[in-house]
């Protein structure tokens, strides 16, 4: 079922102030900032990553971000590529002639959870690997906090939903163990326009070096495992395909690329941070580039793709988080508090009673159980004012200025969903794709499937990352064929569940 497609590789620290590079921010703030809270932040804003440590040990296990992206490969599997981030001052050393080594126990393997045809177990093991990683260092007492060792493992795998389980066995200690969803897309069945992964990296360089580990399509890509940048590291590298981008172009023999630099809760680009050019059609397309983040203030970010036709209308997209971390920038930035609003002196305090009511339902797509327990119970038109502003007050990202980003976003999407989704007398926003748009936010890449032989028109939703939940699938159709679709499976927790969904869309059912 899955073949090695090269090697897994390891990188020896023999010069540590050039091998140390996307976590070396961290360790040059620490003398100028409390390191305590320096290092509550780096766990904070890495949480995308999946970072190993033994909380509940006394001793210190070595600290890991691991990060997968997977490509095109052939027709019966694609390429995944899994990057691992060791951070070299959490490791022990142990003089050895004239280096210092360290190693490190890991067990790595992937267990398929979407197999229907599996008669064993639905988490079958596909692929494992078991190995002892050697690091060398010239003198344990030159490493900062901030410098890695890298490695990358290149596997191929039928495409599918898995389960990636990391073990580190420890000496004295119980195993440090994680896991984190792995969803690989089928881009040899994807007849449209398509997206791989993002890469997102802290270096691309021309090589012509085939034996380097990290050499691909010409190119050495350092990978940046925890997704973190900022001041000292302030360039983000990216790397990503496309394909069939013929589907893109009409009478032309090119297609339009846009890629930009995002805020998390607004889809727009940042002004600097945005590229838009004609590309030449073919069947694979190499994307690289950079952008400079040195004027970004501290949060979380996406890097956007979008592959667009000659009427500047989407056809694929694809999304990567990131995180920055840049303490010079906030301090430039930093806006004056603003006084807190009171109920007495808001709007709430005298908005109608229709736009109170039509306000508490838009908000139940994204309330709590508990909050839409209030809803139901209070009935008192002033009460009811204040639980549509608390409702937006808790959730205001910057409570001390007079913007509320997230309620801005939120409304934003539902204009997009009437816009794009109303069916009937249906308010786009309470169809089932504007319900997962707000709840959500818009999707990665969408694939859509309008004029597939022998199955309703149908759609595929697909989310890099969703909270709690990693990357994640809907499916939606026009089960009745009056252009209202309907949400048929989805792979996130609370969601519709239907393993056979295919089936349920064939017009044969």
């Amino acid at each position: 079922m899955m073949n090695h497609f090269t090697g897994d590789y390891e990188f020896c620290l023999m010069q540590v102030r050039e091998a140390g590079t996307q976590l070396q921010l961290v360790s040059e703030y620490c003398p100028r900032h409390d390191k305590e809270s320096m290092t509550r932040t780096r766990y904070l804003i890495s949480l995308l990553g999946l970072l190993l440590f033994a909380a509940s040990s006394t001793a210190q296990a070595p600290r890991i971000d691991i990060d997968y992206a997977s490509f095109a490969y052939d027709e019966q599997e694609s390429l995944v590529e899994l990057y691992m981030a060791i951070e070299a001052s959490s490791l022990t050393y142990e003089a050895s002639d004239s280096l210092y080594t360290s190693t490190i126990p890991l067990a790595l393997s992937l267990h398929s959870s979407s197999d229907a045809d599996l008669e064993v177990s639905a988490e079958r093991v596909v692929w494992e690997q078991q190995t002892d990683m050697q690091f060398a260092v010239v003198d344990p007492s030159l490493i900062t906090e901030g410098q890695v060792f890298l490695r990358q493992i290149r596997l191929t795998v039928v495409p599918g939903e898995y389960e990636l389980q990391i073990a580190m066995p420890l000496s004295d200690q119980d195993p440090v163990q994680a896991s984190r969803d792995v969803i690989i897309p089928d881009y040899d069945q994807q007849q449209s326009c398509a997206l791989s992964d993002i890469t997102l990296a802290s270096r691309i360089t021309p090589s012509e070096d085939r034996e380097d580990p990290f050499y691909k399509n010409g190119l050495y890509i350092r990978p940046n495992a925890s997704q973190l940048y900022g001041e000292g590291a302030a360039r983000l590298f990216y790397y990503a395909e496309a394909y069939n981008t013929a589907c893109a172009a009409s009478d032309t023999d090119e297609y339009t690329m846009l890629i930009f630099v995002s805020e998390a809760n607004r889809p727009t680009a940042i002004t600097g941070l945005q590229k838009r050019s004609k590309r030449a059609v073919r069947p694979t397309d190499v994307l690289v580039g950079t952008f400079n983040l040195s004027a970004l203030v501290s949060g979380t970010y996406f890097l956007r793709m979008v592959v667009l036709d000659n009427a500047n209308e989407s056809k694929v997209e694809q999304t990567r988080k990131f995180f920055v971390f840049n303490p010079v920038a906030d301090s430039a930035l930093a806006q004056p508090v603003v006084a807190r609003e009171t109920f007495e002196t808001s709007g709430y305090a005298t908005m109608p009673e229709d736009e109170v009511e039509q306000g508490l339902e838009h908000i139940q797509v994204i309330a709590t159980d508990q909050e839409l327990r209030r809803i139901k119970r209070v009935e008192d038109l002033n009460e009811r004012r204040r639980l549509l502003m608390d409702f937006w007050l808790v959730r205001d990202p910057t409570p001390n200025t007079g913007v509320n980003e997230f309620r801005d976003e939120f409304y934003n999407l539902l204009m997009y969903a009437n816009e794009r989704y109303s069916v009937q007398r249906v308010e786009g926003w309470e169809t089932d794709r504007g319900r997962v748009l707000i709840k959500y936010g818009r999707p990665s890449a969408i694939e859509q499937h309008q004029y597939d032989r022998g199955y309703k028109p149908y759609e595929i939703w697909k989310y890099n990352n969703i909270s709690g939940e990693g990357q994640s699938d809907f499916v939606f159709a026009d089960l009745d064929g009056f252009g209202d679709y309907e949400l048929v499976h989805s792979t996130v927790a609370g969601e519709r569940k239907l393993p056979d969904w295919i089936r349920r869309i064939s017009e044969s059912y």
